[in-house]
C-alpha cells in the first residue's frame, strides 16, 4: 500500500479538473441536494485546481442554506454565511472576512469536501494540514468527497483521526458509500 505522502505526490501529478468535469460535479451534487430535506451545506470557496464546490450552491434548487469555511492564521476552520463579505487569503482562494458571523459545525447537515485523492471507500487524502479532519470531527453532517474519477485511488493509508466520506460526487457518478443521508443522520 502506497503512503499518504506517496498517493498525494501521484494525485498532484494528476491534471486539473477540467471547466466541465467540475461543472458536472456540481450539477450532480446539486441535482442530488434537490432530493434531501433542506438543511445547511458546507460549501468549500475552491483554489486554483479544485472542484469547484460553490457552484454548488448557484445550481441548488430545493431551500437549503449554504455556509462556507474560512482557514483563519491558527487555529481550526471556522464556518460562516456563504454571502459574508469576502477576501482573498494568501493562498489564492476567497474566504469570510474574519469579522463575519460564525457558525457551528453541529448545525451542518452536508459538508462538501474537497480532497487530492479519494478512495472507494471515502477515505481522503487533502493538502495534509489536517484542517478539514478536525472540522469533520466536530459535527456530525453527512459528508460528500468530490473529486474525479482519475483521482480515485486504492486503500488510502486510514488514521484514527481521518473520517471517511458517506458519498463520493464524480464527474459520471454521485455513490453512497455508507448508507446514510441528510434524512437519517
Amino acid at each position: 500500500m502506497a503512503s499518504k505522502s506517496e498517493l498525494r505526490t501521484w494525485a498532484l501529478d494528476l491534471p486539473p479538473p477540467s471547466p466541465i468535469e467540475s461543472e458536472a460535479i456540481a450539477a450532480r451534487v446539486a441535482a442530488w441536494l434537490d432530493t434531501v430535506p433542506s438543511g445547511l451545506v458546507l460549501v468549500y470557496l475552491s483554489m486554483p485546481g479544485e472542484i469547484r464546490a460553490e457552484r454548488v450552491a448557484e445550481l441548488a434548487s430545493a431551500g437549503h442554506e449554504f455556509a462556507t469555511t474560512r482557514t483563519p492564521p491558527q487555529g481550526p476552520l471556522t464556518i460562516h454565511p456563504l454571502s459574508a463579505k469576502r477576501e482573498r487569503h494568501r493562498f489564492g482562494y476567497e474566504q469570510p472576512v474574519a469579522d463575519s458571523p460564525t457558525i457551528d459545525p453541529a448545525d451542518l447537515t452536508v459538508v462538501l469536501v474537497p480532497g487530492l485523492t479519494f478512495d472507494e471507500d471515502g477515505n481522503r487524502i487533502g493538502w495534509g494540514k489536517g484542517y478539514y479532519d478536525r472540522l469533520l470531527a466536530s459535527t456530525d453532517a453527512v459528508r460528500v468527497g468530490l473529486t474525479l474519477e482519475r483521482r480515485i485511488s486504492v486503500g488510502i493509508p486510514v488514521e484514527p483521526h481521518d473520517r471517511a466520506m458517506d458519498f463520493l460526487a464524480t464527474e459520471s457518478r454521485l455513490v453512497s458509500i455508507s448508507g446514510r443521508s441528510p434524512s437519517n443522520r
